[in-house]
């Protein structure tokens, strides 16, 4: 049974996720010299990452 808390819990779980997304995007925008001073991990691409659709979690069922 698809029940209420069922809904709630995958809304926290895509509201979480947007979130992340969120802060990654505003580290990757960041120059490389803070983000080595802050501990970010040094990725070769420095884009933003990509909301992808195979990510079940982060796609709105709308």
């Amino acid at each position: 049974m698809f029940g209420f808390s069922q809904v709630v819990r995958y809304a926290r779980q895509w509201r979480t996720t947007r979130r992340r997304i969120a802060m990654e995007s505003a580290l990757f925008r960041l120059p490389a010299e803070l983000q080595k001073d802050i501990g970010w991990p040094a990725i070769k691409d420095h884009s933003p990452p990509a909301i992808s659709g195979n990510r079940g979690d982060a796609c709105p069922m709308l």
